[in-house]
């Protein structure tokens, strides 16, 4: 598994080194865990950050694609949690600087994990994005997280993310 997620991370971040534009973004990130069983459903959510890069290559006028590798950080009461996640987003311009995004998106947990907990985790991520110039830009999304984490019989669980942040392209 890791040697997957070092393979897709590496062609992710090969992308981004030859796009059109590339550069860095980060921000706040907010982890969503969700659980189902039994007629009952709980969610928590934990805060940090992320850090990463992006690609932005040019389909046409309106429209770009944009891979991204993000490291994501979370804390709470002294524990830390620490994920890896892919997005590849389709990027439509809906006027020059105001952009809706969507795509699936990869994640991994990178922390120890239980017998049982599926560390791969497979979304789709939606949002908004804002280009200042031609360097600044701000992102706002939300992914939807689509497998389940455990195996457990009628038990599903699963990570959505939210994310507001702020990137640079060179």
């Amino acid at each position: 598994m890791k040697k997957l997620l070092l393979s897709i991370a590496m062609f992710t971040f090969a992308l981004t080194v030859s796009a059109q534009d590339y550069g860095v973004i980060g921000g706040f990130n907010n982890t969503i865990a969700k659980a189902s069983g039994g007629g009952i459903t709980a969610s928590d959510g934990i805060s940090g950050l992320f850090v990463g890069f992006f690609g932005d290559f040019e389909v046409s006028e309106k429209f770009n694609i944009q891979p991204e590798v993000h490291y994501i950080a979370v804390f709470r009461d002294g524990d830390s949690g620490n994920a890896i996640a892919l997005p590849v987003l389709a990027k439509y311009y809906v006027s020059e600087q105001f952009s809706v995004q969507a795509g699936p998106m990869i994640d991994v947990i990178l922390d120890e994990a239980p017998d049982g907990f599926n560390t791969f985790g497979f979304g789709i991520a939606g949002g908004v994005g804002y280009d200042f110039d031609d360097h600044f830009m701000a992102t706002a999304r939300y992914s939807f997280g689509l497998s389940n984490r455990v195996e457990i019989a009628n038990v599903t669980t699963g990570y959505d993310y939210f994310q507001v942040g702020l990137g640079y392209k060179f």
